[in-house]
């Protein structure tokens, strides 16, 4: 990582430095976990969120104000860093066609709810979950979607079909490993450990995908795993409730030792995971941060806001 990418990474949190001294300690502000504030957070609650490489962040978001629709549950939202005001510029709803209005008058599991967005390091492409598409018989609330840039303008969602998207294992939380290409999601088709698994598919080179593979037992377990985000060095961030957390959803991480492979399950402490719901890593650019959403009730504008932390409390907490 060079300076840029450095002063890049901890300016978008609008924190002046977080780097720490060889030699020193971290003090209290080092150790905290931050609110992102406003205008990112709101009273309504705010989720997933990924970064493009410049620092572009989209996340969903449940607000009421700006939603493309009347009683549409969550939208996808796209903001930028202010670096002359040190604090993020207002975000704009994605609209239609990215984002779906609800359409319950053609089945009622129609409701109109895009979220879990992964924008790619380029800025240029987004995959995301979706409802527009779910049916009641055959019992299929959500499939996976992605959609480019072209000349500035986003295109119309397109799903992203078998072997990735099925009748019935509700995907979501897709995600693009550090390769470039492997693409990881959380399915509840057959073949997995219970509740929502964790698999990864690779393009065939054709324009397809190969037959999903399942992350195996260190990762997934009975109960629910999902959003798979992996750092530079290969370690792997999700979300479980398996036992030995905080309580609720906690984030965990793993060490890659190989094509779906990976090491044990490490959970990432109490500075990151509460008693409440601490869910969906993100790594802003430079990853000298950390980012996750949460119920906490601490230092919340809403019901689930945006918070990071200085990633030296992940790294101890994997130590």
């Amino acid at each position: 990582m060079n300076k840029k990418q450095l002063l890049l990474g901890l300016s978008l949190l609008g924190a002046a430095s977080l780097s720490l001294a060889q030699d020193s300690q971290p003090d209290w502000v080092d150790l905290a976990v931050h609110n992102f504030g406003a205008p990112i957070n709101t009273m309504w609650a705010e989720g997933e969120l990924s970064f493009a490489a410049d620092g572009t962040m989209v996340y969903c978001s449940a607000r009421e104000d700006m939603a493309v629709a009347p009683g549409d549950p969550k939208d996808l939202y796209i903001a930028t860093f202010n670096a002359e005001t040190g604090s993020w510029n207002q975000p704009v709803n994605m609209g239609i066609p990215v984002n779906a209005a609800p359409a319950t008058d053609v089945d009622p599991l129609r409701r109109g709810d895009d979220r879990e967005p992964w924008i790619t390091a380029d800025g240029n492409t987004i995959y995301f979950k979706s409802d527009r598409l779910a049916t009641t018989s055959p019992r299929n609330n959500n499939d996976l979607f992605v959609t480019h840039k072209v000349n500035g303008v986003w295109s119309e969602p397109e799903l992203i079909g078998a072997p990735i998207s099925t009748n019935v294992g509700d995907e979501h939380c897709p995600a693009i490993l550090q390769d470039g290409e492997t693409l990881c999601f959380a399915s509840r088709r057959e073949g997995g450990y219970g509740g929502s698994d964790i698999w990864c598919s690779k393009p065939d080179g054709e324009g397809n995908w190969l037959a999903p593979v399942n992350q195996g037992p260190t990762i997934n377990t009975a109960a629910e795993e999902f959003h798979f985000t992996q750092d530079s060095n290969g370690t792997v961030f999700f979300t479980s409730n398996r036992p030995g957390g905080f309580g609720g959803m906690d984030i965990w991480g793993a060490e890659q030792l190989g094509e779906n492979s990976w090491g044990e399950a490490f959970n990432l402490g109490p500075q990151v995971n509460t008693a409440s719901a601490d869910m969906c890593p993100a790594l802003p650019p430079g990853e000298a941060s950390f980012s996750w959403f949460s119920s906490r009730q601490d230092n919340s504008l809403g019901n689930i806001d945006i918070f990071w932390t200085n990633k030296v409390n992940v790294d101890r907490a994997g130590q």
